[in-house]
């Protein structure tokens, strides 16, 4: 046989050969005169939320911005952006183990004795 002969008997067989076989459709693709005049037997009984409820935005004490789970960082029992929690004194930002604090505002241990320490310690 030629390859022309080939690929026209290749291209028929796939394409519309002998009925069930080829044609590109599967088992379950194939619907009975039935399915198709009924309507699907899986509904979606969910009725779609009127509206995405976020709940209460918390807020930075320092920028006073919204505070996401994931950069949210609790000292002194205010709530902070990890990037807020800074020393009033020198800026430097610092984790909650280390902050200090003197009538609501942050302190590094340095500052707050610089600025608050007795007299010796200036």
């Amino acid at each position: 046989k030629s390859k022309k002969q080939w690929y026209q008997r290749r291209v028929a067989i796939t394409a519309g050969g002998p009925k069930g076989v080829g044609g590109g459709a599967t088992a379950g693709c194939l619907q009975t005169s039935e399915e198709g005049k009924s309507s699907s037997k899986y509904k979606n009984t969910n009725q779609p939320a009127k509206q995405l409820n976020l709940g209460t935005q918390e807020k930075c004490v320092f920028c006073e911005k919204t505070v996401y789970a994931a950069e949210k960082l609790i000292v002194l029992n205010k709530i902070f952006h990890k990037t807020c929690v800074k020393c009033k004194g020198c800026s430097k930002v610092m984790s909650p183990g280390d902050v200090l604090e003197h009538e609501n505002d942050i302190y590094c241990k340095h500052c707050h004795t610089n600025t608050f320490g007795p007299e010796g310690t200036k």
